[in-house]
């Protein structure tokens, strides 16, 4: 942990010593024992680069304790576990690094380990943890989800609002690098994020939301959201939602900018009839010469994202993305869904065009257990968006099957 996350835990480690040993044995009796088995199974096919594949067995184990003066303990192991069924070499070079850590390698860390105080209306947590919010969010996309160290208070007492307030260090997981199981800083000599935010649904049909984060060494960001809810009866209805974020550069551990800088804005609407469910959604980039936006530490917040593309590192950019989506229950199937997704992503001044074409299965077989599988298609309409200039089309396959227990 960072300096600063090493004095926030010390200090909340210290009151909890205080309390009661008896109720504190207690506590740890009462606590309870949950996580997930996973199974995941994923291939790349480049057309530049070597093909890929990986099948790993892992999942998360998690221990809270019951809550003892509004206090509670929780930890949480995170693992993945290489699998080789497939004949022939499974080299670096074959392996693909999506469910792996560092050097393509099985992988066990703590991805949780926190002290949560709550009172009334007021919560606060410490130390690793989930989290959820447009720029620093979990992305359960893989193996594990994003975890973060981090310091972050709540506050629910006002009518249909929350407000957000917290301190991040370093962040785990898939969207975080190359070694997902490492905490890392958010960049390179970075003190950490600070975030605000509030979100609000007072207003029937309404939810807002808006936030801020000085991530050191990298940029500020700023991001604001508001969907809302037409019913046109039971089964019928539209939502509709708008998005604005805003960025600025900060200098880098080496003097020189980040290059996030600029602005982005988006809008999207979905139309539900019954179990069929089609929207269409697009974003809009303007930057000055050389600079991008972000996703932030996650997936990112914007309505075009797809399964393997966003706007992320794009110029300028202009997104589209129409997408369907059918609920099988009513055709006698309860709990599948079938989704199809398809974007097109355009960066002028880098000549650069992207497509991608999505589809999605996912079936929860009952409360506890449930299986997804997706197949991406990304398709460089000038040869140009992968490394060093080269083609940045490929094909991924990713299936998964999860059990809570």
């Amino acid at each position: 942990m960072g300096i600063i996350m090493k004095k926030i835990v010390a200090m909340s480690m210290a009151a909890v010593a205080v309390l009661n040993a008896a109720s504190m044995d207690e506590a740890f009796v009462a606590g309870k024992a949950e996580g997930q088995i996973r199974a995941a199974y994923v291939s790349q096919d480049n057309e530049t680069d070597q093909d890929t594949y990986g099948t790993a067995i892992g999942g998360i184990v998690k221990y809270e304790t019951a809550a003892w003066n509004d206090i509670k303990l929780g930890i949480g192991a995170y693992v993945s576990q290489k699998l080789h069924f497939a004949t022939g070499s499974f080299d670096e070079g074959k392996a693909n690094a999506d469910l792996f850590g560092e050097n393509t390698k099985s992988y066990a860390y703590t991805g949780e380990a926190y002290l949560d105080y709550s009172a009334n209306d007021f919560n606060l947590r410490v130390g690793r943890q989930q989290l959820d919010t447009p720029f620093a969010d979990t992305d359960d996309i893989r193996m594990h989800p994003n975890t973060f160290e981090a310091a972050v208070a709540s506050y629910r007492g006002i009518e249909g609002t929350t407000l957000v307030g917290g301190y991040m260090t370093r962040w785990a997981g898939y969207d975080s690098g190359s070694d997902i199981s490492k905490f890392k800083k958010p960049a390179d000599g970075s003190n950490g994020v600070a975030i605000v935010g509030f979100m609000n649904e007072s207003v029937d049909n309404l939810a807002v939301q808006g936030w801020y984060y000085g991530a050191d060494k990298f940029a500020d960001l700023y991001y604001a959201d508001a969907a809302y809810t037409v019913g046109f009866g039971e089964e019928m209805g539209l939502e509709l939602n708008a998005q604005y974020a805003a960025f600025k550069e900060d200098t880098q551990a080496d003097g020189t900018k980040s290059g996030v800088d600029g602005n982005v804005y988006g809008i999207g609407a979905a139309f539900i009839a019954g179990p069929v469910t089609v929207g269409a959604a697009y974003n809009r980039g303007s930057n000055g010469e050389g600079k991008t936006p972000p996703i932030g530490f996650g997936g990112g917040p914007y309505v075009t994202s797809m399964e393997e593309w966003t706007i992320e590192g794009m110029e300028d950019v202009k997104a589209y993305q129409f997408s369907a989506e059918v609920d099988m229950g009513a055709a006698g199937v309860e709990g599948l869904s079938l989704s199809v997704l398809y974007g097109v992503f355009k960066s002028d001044p880098a000549a650069v065009k992207v497509r991608e074409t999505d589809v999605i299965v996912a079936y929860a077989v009952n409360e506890r257990l449930g299986v997804d599988a997706s197949y991406a298609r990304i398709q460089d309409g000038n040869d140009n968006a992968g490394e060093g200039g080269t083609d940045g089309g490929y094909s991924r396959f990713l299936v998964r099957m999860s059990y809570n227990f």
